[in-house]
């Protein structure tokens, strides 16, 4: 035999230990993403069914807590916006960032200048 020939078998050889390698990994990669879809399916159908009841514990929760308050003879707060612990301060930092500071301060501060009155709108 020549070497050409034997260059031709070792590479015929070599792609067929490589096709079975590419099945055999194919294979298990497949089966390797069915098994991660069921586990994040059951994951995300178990931690809804949490969210859901944690969700309904609060309410009754929150409604338990008005009608102690009640019989206690606690004046409910009014009722505040969502997300107002957060933008409030995000507001205020950005009124005072643009200028608010220096007009409060002209505002409150002794008037200055030929005692004119300030218009203030």
């Amino acid at each position: 035999m020549s070497t050409t020939t034997w260059i031709a078998a070792v590479a015929a050889m070599l792609g067929a230990v490589l096709g079975v390698s590419l099945m055999r990994t194919r294979a298990r990669l497949g089966r390797l993403e069915a098994r991660t879809a069921r586990l994040e399916a059951r994951i995300e159908h178990e931690i809804a069914r949490a969210i859901s009841d944690a969700h309904g514990e609060a309410r009754a929760a929150g409604a338990t807590a008005r009608r102690a308050a009640t019989a206690a003879g606690v004046d409910e707060p009014p009722r505040r916006l969502p997300f107002e612990p957060v933008t409030g301060p995000v507001v205020r930092v950005v009124a005072f960032g643009a200028g608010a500071r220096r007009t409060l301060v002209r505002l409150a501060g002794p008037r200055r200048g030929r005692g004119r009155a300030r218009k203030v709108a």
